[in-house]
């Protein structure tokens, strides 16, 4: 029989001793929560980091995404707390960053090159008339108001009708309000060429305010029924119609 002496007898000590000095499970179950606790509060940092800097930069609605996320992944953070003291000041602007966009889609701008030597370029700008659900003629008639410099004839404002006809005899005139201010009587005229448009004469009252408003409402009368024709005109911009050409 072997005898294995002092150095088999101290094995078994040695390993027991080595196994006693190692973390147990628990304490590394806390190293890596504690290290998971720091990653969760740098990427909430990181993204509180987006958020400031996207709003810094007047991104609105860049930054409200970032404070949505930040407050979805991480709402028990120091930095989702500070986040929430603008969010509100943030949801504003890009509510109206939103509500710009919008506006300025619903205009359409066109340029037409017309035969012949010379100046012969058109501009115009275009708008759709907002849906009145208290429209009591229920008409389906939509109107357009359109905004044109043409090399000929000068500046128009006038609206268009996709059927029926203005009812403008000689001399008319339509109610314009701008926002919430009075009323004004402007002299308006039917179109020789196209029945259904009716040009603002004095389309110059019409177009200085554009950019300044958010509302245009032109009362007048469409086949013998009165109509209040509104428009969103918010979102117009001027430098689109002008182009390259002077005042």
């Amino acid at each position: 029989m072997k005898v294995c002496g002092s150095a088999c007898l101290l094995a078994p000590i040695m390993a027991m001793l080595l196994a006693g000095c190692g973390p147990s499970a628990s304490d590394v179950a806390a190293e890596r929560a504690a290290n998971a606790k720091l990653e969760h509060e740098a990427a909430a940092n990181a993204q509180a980091r987006n958020y400031v800097q996207a709003r810094d930069a007047g991104q609105y609605e860049l930054a409200q995404a970032y404070a949505n996320q930040l407050l979805h992944d991480a709402p028990d953070t120091v930095a989702a707390h500070e986040v929430q003291a603008t969010l509100a000041d943030t949801g504003v602007h890009a509510d109206e960053a939103r509500d710009k966009r919008r506006l300025g889609q619903l205009w359409n701008y066109n340029t037409e090159f017309l035969t012949g030597l010379g100046e012969n370029v058109v501009h115009t700008a275009a708008i759709y008339a907002s849906k009145d659900p208290n429209d009591i003629t229920d008409s389906d008639s939509k109107v357009r108001l359109v905004l044109r410099r043409h090399p000929k004839w000068g500046r128009s404002a006038y609206l268009v009708l996709d059927h029926g006809q203005f009812d403008c005899p000689p001399g008319c005139k339509v109610s314009v309000k701008f926002d919430d201010q009075p009323a004004l009587q402007l002299s308006a005229s039917k179109s020789d060429e196209n029945k259904q448009a009716m040009f603002i004469d004095d389309e110059q009252k019409i177009r200085d305010v554009l950019d300044k408003i958010r509302v245009v409402t032109i009362g007048t009368s469409v086949d013998g029924r009165p109509r209040s024709i509104s428009f969103e005109v918010g979102g117009f911009d001027r430098a689109q119609l002008e182009h390259h050409l002077q005042q």
